[in-house]
């Protein structure tokens, strides 16, 4: 896929990393949908007071129903009452003083003592949402916080109330990405379909992400509802296209208004472009997605053990889907079969695998897999639609933190606009840049290099690149750049 922000960059701590991400994000076109939009507040010890169980901090800010997070200095202890590093919601609140519940609007938690040397109160996580890089998915909602120590949690979710700060159909198994707060380097790969995290922590490599998987390769059929649909038996659905349905087949519809996911049987396709579902369990507004994989979004499990989507098939409502129920589906490289069914179930959201750590990834068109051997870690290697390299050379030295030159070269100017330039080995090795123009000699980029390349230095110019990623234990994640 041609990504459309690529960095790479050394990361002091998680925070650090934090910043990066919700910046790349944005560039990239995911949309914050819930933060806590408030600067981090503190109080000493003699601020908590466990008789009223009110907390005392002069213009916090906060207000009843938000949802913050309390963690406690470092050296401290906790207070009484309270769970460190947990969210809670402000209840009770005056100008300079809040309670704090374990439900929106509930009761008051009852402090039972005022912990030691500091409090702290903030921001715990942040929600973003996108639909796609061309606005025809269901949304995904990612949940991204920070309350497990050394970790960037990830979880996808069906839909998520950014008022009662609750979310649905949360993904079977959650993703994280391993930090480190003595520094660690980050790489954020991504668009408004999938993100791509890895991180490097001394020699350790450590990978997650979250996302819709971007190209409905193995679907053989997909229409969008035309006009809300009613509950009901027999009920007759127009959609934009009956292309490839089948009458007496399952199929998967899942609604874009926070309806939920069903499994529904097509008893007839009708002229005038509609289908006769035999039974639909739920109303659902126009624009419901109806097909063999009709959003197929969720997160990456850490080093890469599984893809988990949002929601089971059939589920009622939106509930979170059960941990039993992950219906993934190994989806080799020569086998990949739409309209693959098992006795009971059918298998709607496959997750993309290969054979025995030889998948890769894919762009819109391709697979890419990189070679068994020859290859160590953060080696890259190119690729392209039609496989064709594009350039590769030594720098002529003389660079500055945006610039790459070869004197060597005749480019034609700005033909490599758009383009990747990795640097291979030498100096600043292991730093990918996207292009944003160039002269017959000198490559400007993107991003500032973060070790500027010398005369030591070899690079490569691509289409799209794929660096080898050495995730950690027995597996080898190959990420796309």
């Amino acid at each position: 896929m041609a990504y459309k922000t690529t960095v790479n960059l050394y990361c002091a701590t998680r925070a650090a990393a934090l910043t990066e991400l919700w910046a790349k994000l944005n560039a990239m076109g995911w949309t914050v949908h819930d933060y806590l939009n408030k600067p981090d507040k503190s109080c000493a010890p003699a601020d908590v007071n466990i008789t009223t169980e009110t907390i005392t901090i002069v213009g916090h800010g906060f207000a009843n129903g938000e949802h913050v997070m309390y963690w406690f200095s470092t050296g401290g202890t906790v207070i009484g009452g309270l769970t460190n590093l947990t969210c809670y919601f402000i209840v009770g609140a005056t100008a300079d003083t809040f309670q704090l519940s374990l439900t929106q609007g509930g009761a008051a938690i009852n402090l039972t003592s005022q912990g030691t040397i500091g409090h702290n109160f903030g921001e715990g996580y942040r929600i973003y949402k996108s639909n796609g890089e061309l606005a025809d998915r269901i949304y995904e909602y990612i949940k991204i916080d920070w309350i497990t120590a050394l970790q960037i949690n990830l979880r996808a979710h069906y839909f998520w109330n950014a008022t009662t700060h609750a979310g649905v159909g949360l993904s079977v198994a959650g993703g994280y990405l391993t930090t480190a707060e003595t520094g660690f380097y980050l790489w954020i790969h991504g668009n408004k379909d999938l993100v791509m995290l890895s991180a490097k922590i001394s020699t350790t490599y450590y990978f997650s992400g979250f996302g819709h998987l971007p190209k409905r390769w193995w679907t053989s059929c997909l229409a969008t509802t035309v006009n809300a649909e009613t509950a009901g038996t027999n009920v007759v659905m127009e959609v934009n296209n009956t292309t490839n349905f089948r009458v007496g087949c399952y199929y998967q519809i899942v609604g874009n208004a926070n309806e939920g996911r069903d499994r529904v049987l097509i008893s007839a396709i009708n002229s005038g472009v509609s289908l006769t579902i035999s039974s639909l369990p739920r109303n659902f507004a126009a624009g419901a997605l109806i097909g063999n994989t009709p959003s197929t979004f969720g997160n990456f499990t850490p080093n890469f053990s599984g893809f988990y989507h949002t929601c089971a098939y059939n589920v009622v409502g939106t509930a979170n889907a059960a941990a039993t129920l992950t219906e993934r589906y190994l989806l080799v490289l020569t086998s990949i079969d739409p309209e693959y069914r098992q006795e009971n179930a059918y298998i709607l959201q496959p997750s993309v695998w290969g054979v025995a750590d030889e998948y890769v990834g894919y762009s819109e068109d391709y697979f890419a897999v990189a070679p068994a051997t020859g290859l160590i870690a953060e080696d890259i290697f190119g690729v392209s639609a039609d496989g064709v390299v594009i350039d590769d050379g030594t720098s002529s030295g003389s660079n500055d933190g945006t610039t790459l030159n070869d004197t060597t070269k005749a480019w034609s100017v700005d033909g490599w606009a758009n383009k990747v330039v990795l640097i291979k080995a030498g100096t600043g090795s292991g730093q990918i840049r996207k292009i944003a123009s160039n002269t017959a000699t000198q490559l400007t980029i993107t991003e500032v290099w973060v070790t500027i390349p010398d005369a030591t230095s070899t690079y490569a110019i691509r289409d799209e690149g794929w660096r080898l990623m050495d995730i950690s234990y027995s597996h080898a994640m190959r990420e796309a750049v």
